[in-house]
Formats: structure tokens, sequence, C-alpha cells
């Protein structure tokens, strides 16, 4: 997995933001904000990850200037717009179907549930100089005592924004 301090790889993938296809290219937007986060999860219906999103997406992070807020899935572009309608998601939900990006960023799962090359579950803050500034991978199962988004919010914090860290309620037991 990348670790702090690192250098963040570049990539392009299909996405959608609603119900809008498009290809999200990290280059030509991570420059404009003080800080990127990127979640990555192998499914946006498996439920501990729906949770990680939908408290994403209530916390608000994607409707400011400052910040780029962006999900890798496993899922295909169709599935994540379903996905983004279903858990009311204000941030685009990208599909890396095989797993390329995720092991750019050391975090594809080799098998997962009889699904190969996947991205795992983890999160990243990247500052615009593409410098990683957080990065923490989880069990796409596991349900972690207090919010997974802890880090995020102090690496944010770090980089001038300030946010408060979403609390995760889990509809499941890891």
């Amino acid at each position: 997995m990348l670790s702090e301090g690192g250098t963040a790889p570049d990539f392009a993938l299909p996405g959608v933001d609603g119900r809008n296809p498009a290809t999200y290219e990290l280059v030509r937007s991570i420059e404009d904000a003080a800080a990127t986060v990127l979640a990555f999860v192998p499914s946006a219906h498996a439920p501990v990850c729906e949770d990680d999103l939908r408290a994403l997406g209530a916390s608000g992070w994607a409707n400011r200037d400052d910040l780029l807020v962006w999900a890798v899935t496993g899922d295909t572009v169709f599935a994540n717009a379903a996905a983004g309608d279903r858990l009311g998601l204000d941030f685009p939900l990208l599909s890396d179907r095989r797993g390329s990006i995720a092991d750019a960023y050391g975090v594809r799962l080799d098998d997962w549930h009889a699904h190969r090359d996947l991205p795992g579950r983890a999160l990243f803050v990247v500052a615009p100089d593409w410098t990683v500034r957080h990065a923490r991978s989880l069990d796409p199962f596991e349900t972690p005592a207090g919010s997974p988004f802890d880090g995020v919010a102090a690496a944010l914090a770090a980089l001038g924004v300030d946010v408060d860290a979403p609390s995760v309620e889990y509809s499941v037991d890891g």
C-alpha cells in the first residue's frame, strides 16, 4: 500500500456523478483543491462499504470548493449510478473494474467473494503536490471502533482544510 509521504499515482477512470457518466482524470482536478480524498471500496453495494460511503456523503465534504472527494469501486458505472442514487451521494463514484488503479495504490484484492482484482477498502488524502498525507487500509468487513475518517480529517486539517470527521453507523457487525 502507498505510504504517507509517497507520491500518489495519476489515473483516469470512468465514473458517474448522479446519472452523468464521464471520464475522471486526477491530473485535471487535483491542483484545483487544497486536498483530495480517495475512498476505495470493492463494491458500493457491500454493507460496510455502503455505510462508509453514506457517512462520507453526509459529511458535506464534497460540497466544499477546497476538497475533491472521489470513491473508487469495483462496480460498473451503471451499478455505481444506482448506488449513488440509493445512498444519496454527492460525489463521483469511479469504476476500477480491473483493479489497475487499486493495484497502483497498493490496495487491490486478488479475490473477494469469487470476484478478482477489485479495489480493497482504503482511504487516502492526497495534497495538490501529489504527496500522500494519509493512507489507511481496512478489511472490507471490518467495523472499526470509531470513525475511519478520523485520520482523514486530521490529515485535512494539516493541509489547512478544517472539517469534522463523520461518524459512521454500521448496519452490520463485521
